[in-house]
């Protein structure tokens, strides 16, 4: 029986205005993406202050290795991130203590959305922003460890401003990411921990500088 006009509006508002059933596998392959990518770091950990440069990337067997090193070409940190898991290559020995070693993890697992999560398929869907111009979704992926980390998802350029971690009851981090135009890697990355002094701020370095 053909539907009535009133019918037809019914259904055109329910598919435009009901939350995409966005599954966590693509959002975690849409993640941003690091073939090779630089920044210029400074990290203010344990009350150190270090500085120098931070690099993303993917190795053949689609790990994005992360290594941090001063302008002396000392390495700081040598982390790589796989699907489900991360490994430490190598730190420093001021830095080997596990709640640092675990914080800078979580951390860079956030960014990359990868190496700190529950199966992906643990995913919960919060809202979609339908009828604005910039179409963003938040979606939520469950820690290893204790709590989650929140998303904000820019469906139309596919880029991830905003990311936080979230405890019992609290925000326990917020990261800020900074785009030029359409490009997938941050230009610039602002991580700061509410609960101690401890923040990242990524500033990316391009060919020409």
């Amino acid at each position: 029986m053909p539907c009535s006009p009133f019918s037809k509006l019914l259904l055109l508002f329910a598919l435009f205005c009901s939350p995409p059933k966005l599954s966590a596998k693509i959002h975690h392959e849409a993640g941003t993406v690091f073939k090779s990518v630089q920044y210029r770091a400074s990290i203010d950990v344990i009350g150190k202050h270090l500085s120098g440069i931070l690099v993303f990337k993917t190795q053949e067997d689609s790990s994005i290795r992360t290594v941090f090193v001063n302008e002396m070409g000392v390495t700081f940190f040598d982390i790589s991130f796989f699907a489900q898991h991360y490994t430490y290559n190598a730190i420093m020995n001021s830095m080997d203590k596990k709640a640092v070693k675990r914080s800078l993890a979580k951390d860079l697992g956030m960014i990359l959305m990868r190496g700190i999560y529950k199966e992906i398929t643990a995913v919960q869907h919060l809202q979609s922003q339908a009828g604005t111009g910039n179409q963003q979704t938040t979606f939520t992926l469950k820690l290893k460890r204790k709590g989650s980390v929140q998303y904000t998802y820019n469906r139309k350029s596919e880029q991830y401003p905003v990311i936080e971690n979230f405890g019992k009851n609290k925000k326990v981090i917020s990261i800020l990411q900074f785009y030029q135009q359409n490009n997938s890697a941050p230009d610039s990355i602002f991580v700061q921990h509410h609960t101690v002094h401890f923040t990242i701020s990524l500033k990316q370095l391009h060919v020409t500088e």
